[in-house]
Parts: structure tokens; sequence; C-alpha cells
């Protein structure tokens, strides 16, 4: 009975995949924030949508702005929008179409200085979430946080846990260590001493495409049944055009902040206490996702309700690959528990 059910979720999410936008209304909002900053939001909607349930996306390391939420035929949140969703997503300051801090305006760089922790995140967020709800009268939203983007959602989900109906932590990291061939890659390099990251760091990287192509590229183990060409050339047009004002044309500046909490995650220091948590929770990651954290599910010990579903031949690029309706239709049912 689960099958057949499971099934006609998948069938659905893929006919919802495949819907005109053009039954969706899509609004932009630049919120004022603190010292002259602004906040831009997105949202997405079915135009006959009224007072419908929320949904909030909060961004990765890996594409750093709500635009990969939105990838040209692949978008989750036109997915989620067609399935009767009011569906939002953040860029922090620092990302895609928001104010950037003086730091990531300067080329080079200043070293030492690295913006946008999840500590400063947060408030960003809280301001986010305040607008959202006065905007459609939503007193509690869903949260669905990828890769870091977990890492804010969970931190809110604990500080004001009467604002959180569900949580979808996707790609999640709590406190884990790497993998030694990805800790080469992704925690020595930024190591003064083990464990310590450097203070002479620059504020932010330039990085190209084909460098986030390639780490993808390292997981799918050169599998392309696993993504289409076509589904990397989207997210690739995509990425290219996240930053207004590149440094190096077809890279993106990529706040510092994200990386040294990834860095303190990976090294073993959880950056809050996932026992705190007490929102129903769903975990989801694919098999193949050498980033996320399979401990995190069973720290879980408070939280009313949770769920982990692990996607066959699946990396932390998910919500590209061949299993994103899989995805999406594990979302829809769990938000509907």
């Amino acid at each position: 009975m689960r099958i057949c059910k499971n099934l006609w979720l998948v069938l659905g999410v893929f006919l919802t995949f495949n819907l005109s936008a053009l039954s969706l209304s899509t609004s932009v909002y630049d919120i004022p924030y603190a010292d002259g900053a602004t906040l831009h939001l997105k949202e997405k909607k079915l135009i006959s949508c009224k007072a419908c349930k929320v949904i909030v996306l909060v961004n990765s390391l890996s594409i750093p702005s709500l635009a990969a939420f939105d990838v040209s035929g692949y978008s989750l949140m036109d997915a989620l929008a067609n399935s009767g969703y009011d569906v939002w997503g953040i860029d922090f300051i620092g990302e895609g179409k928001s104010s950037y801090p003086r730091a990531m305006q300067e080329s080079p760089a200043p070293l030492g200085v690295f913006p946008l922790s999840a500590s400063e995140a947060l408030p960003q967020f809280k301001q986010a979430i305040d607008y959202i709800s006065t905007k459609t009268g939503q007193s509690s939203v869903a949260l669905l946080g990828w890769s870091w983007g977990s890492v804010v959602a969970a931190m809110y989900s604990i500080n004001y846990p009467r604002k959180v109906n569900h949580l979808i932590l996707y790609g999640a990291m709590y406190s884990a260590r790497l993998p030694e061939s990805v800790a080469t890659i992704f925690v020595k390099p930024f190591a003064a001493n083990p464990g310590e990251f450097k203070t002479d760091l620059a504020a932010y990287q330039n990085i190209p495409w084909e460098i986030i192509k390639n780490h993808w590229q390292m997981m799918r183990h050169g599998n392309l049944t696993i993504a289409r060409p076509e589904a990397v050339s989207a997210v690739g047009a995509t990425y290219t055009q996240c930053d207004p004002h590149p440094v190096i044309p077809g890279s993106l500046r990529r706040p510092m902040g994200p990386l040294r909490d990834l860095f303190t995650i990976w090294n073993g220091k959880p950056l809050y206490e996932i026992k705190q948590l007490s929102t129903p929770t769903l975990v989801i990651y694919g098999d193949q996702d050498l980033f996320a954290d399979r401990s995190l599910y069973g720290q879980l010990k408070k939280t009313r309700f949770k769920q982990e579903v692990q996607l066959k031949q699946a990396t932390h690029w998910l919500i590209y690959e061949k299993t994103r309706a899989q995805f999406v239709a594990e979302v829809l049912a769990f938000l509907k528990k």
C-alpha cells in the first residue's frame, strides 16, 4: 500500500514539474536591514493561492543564493508552489541580490574578516520570517535548509519554536568529520593547526562554476544517469548569474563566514545544541552525499516527530538529479504529517 501511495506521489510531482509556470505568480521584495542594507526575498505561489501554507528555503554554501532553488527547468520553488505552497527564498547579506558588506566590495578582499557566519545570518533570517509572516498572515512556517542552510534553519527553529511547524534538513551538517579524501579539499587548506581556522584568509573567495561542477562530479563518480548533462548546464547557467558584480567573470564572490562555520562543524564542533530541537523534523539526503551528517538523525532526542529518508543514487545536489521528483514527494508527504 505504501509503495502505491509513494508511486502516486512521485507521479504527481512529475506532473507538477511539467506544469506551465504561467499558473504561478512571482514576487520579489527588498526589505530594509541594519545600517542601510537590504535583504532580497522572492515568493512563488499559484495565482489561485489564498492563505496557503508557507515554506521558506535556505540555501547551501555551494550556490550561495536563493537562485539555487529556482533553476530553470529544475526549480524546487516551482515544484512546491505548484503543489499548493506559498514558497519563499532569501538572499542573505553578501549573497545574490541582497546588499554586500564593505569587505565583499573590495578587491583584493581584506584579510581576517569573515562575513555571513550562521550567527550573523540568524537575525537576518528572523527579520525575513517576520516580514513573511506579516505579508502572508501565517503565524508559523515550514523551513527547508540545504547544507549550510540547514544550520541556520535549525538554529532559528530552536530559538523560535512556535514560528516553525515543520523542519526539513537536506544534506545537513552538524558535527561529523568529513571523509579523508574530502577533508583534503575542504578542511586542511583552511587550517592553521588541526581544528584551527586560519585567521589571515580573505573575506570572500572567487569561485568559478568549474570548481563546483567538479565537486558535484566527484560525488557522481562519472555516472551521467544521476544528473543529466542538461541539468548540469542549467545549474551552471544559474550559478554564473548569481553575483551581480563578480570580480572574475563566470565566478561569484562566496563569503568566508559559512565556510568557517562548516570548518568548525567538520572538526566535530557543532554550532548549536541539537538536543534542544523540538520541531517535527525530516532528515533527507542522498546515499552518495559526502557532506551529509549520518549521525544527525540519531541525536534528535526532543523532536515531537522525526523521519529519516535516504535517496538512492543521489548526491548533495539531488534536487537537480533524477531523484528530484522523489525528493519533492517525500517533502510534501512530510509536510502533511
